[in-house]
């Protein structure tokens, strides 16, 4: 074969040596300006921490109990300490919401933990729990195996669901998926279905028209999200990534995950004592069957059955901290005597038993701090298993952990109560717990930056008794939500049917109000417009209109609740309320309405209350939140891990800034976030 001999290159002259020689010189120059050689590592792992009802006030003011988690992230890290949330409805949905997408309700559409919309059949309204979405596996009615009608307090409660109707038999609780109808009845009482399957079953049973019903029962997703979340976000634009969340809570773990199937998500189980998912999540994937493993693995283990054996039945406090002599002269102390304001559930003063909680011994762990440090478990869990890998695969993922036990806690036994101090303190344990694997999982190769970002999804209401103690004032005080047949008080929508009622010249019976939920109120106007009878109204026979409804409302609510309610604010009239800014400088409720807004969920009125009002389902215990003051808006917002530097920032942020501050870190978009990023 014949080839070419190969030639020996030619010399290059002068000219063109220097001529390469600095069109070289450039291009390094170029390379070394668009990627420095002190160029930071990836980002391994972020972790959102949501720790519920902590206001940032309580946890600086205990700074001194703390040497774990808590400690070193008030020491380490950016700790933002002017963080407000924006919205009306300060509640655990909204909350976490906020925190996952960026944006306050009227975005993201969750507005409070339930509201009332129009029911997809066309019949009436509907009360709808916030991660509730249709079960389309399932059909309406079938199998019809369990139905029971039972009569309580001019009420007839229709079941489907043996296991719910016996927990309302025992705790009066009749769960998130019922549905109310007003006057329905045979004897024009109030129906109270269970479920979907219940409507079913009792239209067959009384011979009543088929209702075009959805798919029987729901599930626990994100459906009702309006828009994206963080983690949404980053498995579009890196979709080898996972995001995995874990909660107390459905809504805690659910909000911070985000809208995809794809997402790895589990919560307690109060009844079981396990931990569950829902099949709005694909649990058959590679990382979904890895974590479905691991968790199922865990609750045989570790939880369900196992936690006699682990926790006892019995809560008790922790001892004061090491080598501290005098911790009641030393260190800030909760309030004391709170007894008479206490749930007594679980019983008054340490210990505290575990299995007197009405719903049974794993619900009594739901109630106390030992929920945190089993969910503590399961997160290191997590992050320690092979086969998830989290961290350890050269893209980034997400972990989010929302820890409920402060919530409850506080709930039960006030803010100010030695067993929500003592709640934190065992929480500062696990997180301390979480932070170590953390700096073990930032030092592995390949060489990557772990993040942290802490914050909560609301404050916590003083006791109303307690300020007015304090105070020697009597302002303040308890708005009943509670429409238990067991309970002995009416309830706020009681009483404002009733005034209505009478104001509007409606039958007694009649019942304008359709639903109250937080600081929201919802009209039946599906059932507008009704028909007077005589009184001071004129003759019989008139008839009255949602628009007349509007005209009467506020001066009936100001008759009745003038010491506990600011201002009633009717979304009719939204574009006259006032302006977002006050003359003093501050924000005016209505700033707070708007951003809680949402047309079709937000029903027909805002209340505003005055300061340290609660709507509450016990008129004589316990603590709350929902309002726009202090004590429910502001929060820790606390960023660790390089970049964030120790530091204590004064400047006005809010919660809806962790989201777009972790974005930027990972290099993701989040287009419908209203907060700023706090990244130094």
């Amino acid at each position: 074969m014949f080839t070419h001999p190969i030639s020996a290159p030619r010399p290059l002259s002068s000219r063109l040596c220097r001529t390469w020689i600095a069109s070289l010189a450039l291009l390094f120059s170029a390379v070394a300006e668009a990627a420095p050689a002190n160029a930071p590592p990836p980002v391994k792992l972020v972790g959102v921490v949501s720790v519920d009802g902590l206001g940032w006030p309580r946890l600086a003011g205990y700074r001194e109990w703390f040497d774990g988690g808590f400690a070193r992230l008030l020491a380490e890290g950016q700790v933002e300490t002017s963080c407000r949330y924006q919205h009306l409805n300060t509640e655990t949905g909204p909350g976490h919401a906020s925190l996952g997408t960026g944006a306050p309700p009227r975005v993201h559409g969750i507005v409070a933990n339930r509201w009332f919309e129009a029911n997809p059949n066309g019949q009436g309204l509907r009360r709808l729990y916030c991660t509730d979405q249709p079960d389309v596996s399932r059909v309406p009615g079938q199998p019809p195996l369990f139905f029971r009608e039972i009569e309580s307090d001019g009420r007839l409660f229709v079941f489907a669901r043996k296991k719910t109707m016996e927990l309302w038999q025992l705790s009066g609780e009749i769960g998130n998926a019922s549905t109310t109808r007003i006057g329905e009845g045979p004897k024009g009482e109030t129906l109270v279905f269970d479920s979907d399957d219940a409507i079913t079953l009792y239209n067959l049973h009384h011979g009543r028209a088929e209702e075009p019903v959805l798919p029987s029962g729901t599930v626990a997703g994100s459906a009702n999200l309006r828009i994206p979340t963080l983690g949404d976000r980053l498995i579009e634009a890196s979709p080898s990534s996972r995001v995995v969340a874990l909660s107390g809570k459905d809504r805690g773990a659910i909000f911070l995950a985000g809208k995809s199937p794809r997402h790895l998500v589990y919560w307690y189980d109060r009844d079981s004592g396990r931990f569950v998912s829902s099949s709005a999540y694909d649990t058959d994937g590679i990382a979904g069957s890895a974590l479905r493993d691991l968790v199922k693995g865990f609750n045989t283990t570790q939880a369900g059955a196992q936690l006699v054996r682990r926790f006892g039945t019995l809560w008790k406090p922790l001892p004061p901290p090491a080598g501290m002599k005098n911790p009641e002269t030393e260190l800030p102390q909760p309030t004391p005597n709170l007894a008479r304001y206490q749930v007594p559930d679980l019983g008054i003063g340490f210990d505290h038993d575990l299995s007197g909680d009405p719903r049974g011994y794993t619900s009594g762990i739901y109630g106390s701090p030992l929920q945190d440090q089993l969910l503590a478990d399961l997160a290191l869990a997590t992050l320690a298993d092979p086969g998830l890998k989290l961290g350890r695969r050269g893209v980034p993922d997400l972990l989010a952990l929302s820890f409920s036990a402060h919530d409850v806690v506080s709930h039960n036994f006030g803010n100010e109560s030695a067993e929500e101090l003592d709640t934190l303190r065992r929480l500062d344990r696990q997180l301390g717990r979480l932070l170590t694997a953390l700096d073990e999982l930032a030092g592995e190769a390949p060489a990557g930056r772990v993040v942290l970002a802490l914050s909560a999804d609301h404050g916590f209401a003083p006791l109303p008794e307690v300020v007015r103690f304090e105070g020697r004032n009597r302002t303040g005080g308890r708005l009943m939500s509670d429409e238990a047949p067991e309970s002995s008080f009416p309830s706020l929508r009681e009483r404002l049917n009733r005034a209505l009622s009478e104001a509007l010249c409606l039958a007694s019976t009649s019942q304008p109000i359709y639903g109250v939920e937080g600081w929201s109120v919802a009209y039946d106007r599906p059932a507008f417009p009704k028909t007077s009878i005589e009184g001071p109204c004129g003759p019989a026979g008139r008839p009255v209109t949602v628009e007349n409804l509007d005209q009467v409302f506020p001066r009936v609510v100001h008759q009745l609740f003038s010491e506990e309610i600011e201002d009633v604010l009717l979304t009719s009239q939204r574009s006259s309320w006032p302006a977002d800014d006050s003359d003093e400088g501050g924000k005016t409720p209505a700033f707070f309405a708007r951003n809680d807004f949402d047309a079709e969920r937000s029903g027909d009125a805002f209340l505003i209350p005055k300061p340290n009002v609660l709507m509450h389902w016990d008129p004589e215990r316990g603590s709350g939140h929902g309002s726009q003051y202090d004590y429910d808006t502001q929060v820790p917002l606390i960023f660790w891990g390089a970049p964030f530097r120790a530091s204590e920032r004064t400047e006005p942020s809010a919660p809806y800034d962790l989201a777009p501050t972790l974005a930027e870190l990972l290099g993701v978009a989040l287009p419908d976030a209203t907060g700023r990023s706090l990244l130094p």
